[in-house]
């Protein structure tokens, strides 16, 4: 990556990012740090009482991390221990911090999807949308973020369009259907149940209904409403949530995508021996471990699940250099923007001081023109130097030299 001028003290430079992922934490780990609604906007309120003058709150089932302005990373990382069931030495042994443009890197890593569980993966880049959606309405995004956040929407774009990081269908949804191929040889007429009907939910259903077309689908959800609505939208069939204990007795496959932070499913629920497979691509989990237990049953986590696709995975290494490159040039775009944004403070304020310097010099009455060319070339020379002082002090004999001819 392209190494860039962060000399100067501003948003770009405090621009922090702290969590944990996939990569340093397994699925207890992330279990911990999982936040739900409540604890996020908790988060957000407490971040605008800490003075912290833009904050985002983000947690998947692959990772959780929380987006902020602050000179001091710890802050976040203390929002982000106090709000979950999580600990400052399960932050130290697991987690992570990026500052600055290290940190605006990894924000296009993960809307690109480089940064996902399985590379290419674009859910993540509806779920940080939601996130960002969430941070505006609770008055948590700054210009600073918003722009930031609006260049790793555009690099997710032209990596997609670009390059073949995405070939194939391919995403954690997509594999439990892959796994579900793989472990059951006749799979027409089996049932499945579908506990969970949330927005990854819908990507299972989809999936379900565009790939398993000779099986028997059926939804339920806590919220019944849900579920019923759902199922009519894909024709298959509505469940009521109390009648989940059965329908988990009677399926063959049970796929539990639940944001619940109890068991949804637990041993009880089966009394008729017989081979079933339980995908819980929930986190927390809703699978009860003690489900394993039970006589003909295979569970499989969502780390379990992502690792069916690494044939795939292995051809879209090749197509990390690409997905690279364009980081590197969009950082540079953000960071010229940023420097211009930076010096339109002292263009203003040069630009007034000309203009008074000008009512007060004799016969330079119309100098209008030269004025706005003076400040247009200071701005051009600032993108590429520092030293304001110095450029300032050019930038007015100039313009006395011109008046002066």
């Amino acid at each position: 990556m392209n190494t860039l001028k962060t000399s100067y003290n501003n948003s770009l430079n405090s621009f922090c990012i702290v969590g944990i992922n996939y990569r340093k934490s397994d699925m207890d780990i992330r279990d911990r740090f999982s936040l739900s609604s409540d604890q996020t906007l908790n988060i957000l309120k407490e971040s605008k009482e800490k003075k912290i003058h833009g904050c985002l709150a983000l947690s998947t089932c692959n990772r959780t991390e929380i987006y902020g302005l602050s000179q001091d990373p710890e802050v976040l990382v203390d929002l982000l221990c106090e709000n979950s069931d999580s600990t400052k030495v399960d932050f130290s042994n697991h987690g992570y911090t990026f500052v600055g443009i290290k940190a605006i890197e990894h924000l296009f890593n993960v809307a690109s999807g480089l940064d996902s569980q399985i590379i290419g993966d674009y859910e993540i880049l509806s779920q940080l949308k939601q996130a960002a959606k969430v941070a505006k309405e609770n008055g948590c995004i700054n210009n600073f973020m918003e722009r930031a956040i609006n260049y790793a929407l555009q690099v997710s774009k032209e990596i997609k369009t670009k390059t073949q990081l995405s070939s194939g269908t391919v995403s954690v949804s997509y594999a439990a259907i892959e796994i579900i191929k793989e472990k059951i040889n006749q799979l027409q007429g089996k049932k499945i149940l579908l506990v969970g009907t949330g927005k990854f939910g819908h990507h299972v259903a989809k999936n379900l209904h565009d790939y398993l077309p000779g099986c028997t689908v059926s939804f339920t959800n806590r919220t019944d409403e849900k579920a019923s609505e759902l199922a009519s939208e894909y024709n298959a069939g509505f469940i009521p949530y109390k009648n989940l204990p059965s329908a988990c007795n009677d399926a063959d496959i049970i796929i539990v995508s639940s944001a619940s932070y109890s068991y949804s499913v637990i041993p009880s629920f089966f009394v008729t021996d017989k081979k079933r497979l339980i995908l819980d691509l929930s986190v927390p989990q809703n699978v009860d471990p003690k489900v394993k237990d039970v006589y003909g049953v295979t569970v499989l986590n969502v780390d379990e699940v992502s690792t069916i696709l690494d044939k795939t995975i292995s051809l879209r290494q090749a197509e990390i250099p690409k997905a690279q490159k364009i980081i590197s040039e969009t950082l540079g775009s953000l960071e010229e923007w940023h420097r211009h944004q930076f010096n339109n403070p002292l263009l203003r304020m040069v630009k007034s001081q000309l203009f008074e310097l000008n009512s007060i010099l004799p016969g330079n009455k119309n100098n209008d023109e030269k004025i706005h060319k003076t400040v247009s070339s200071l701005a051009i020379i600032l993108k590429e130097k520092n030293d304001k002082g110095c450029q300032c002090i050019n930038a007015l004999s100039n313009y006395l030299h011109e008046t002066s001819n």
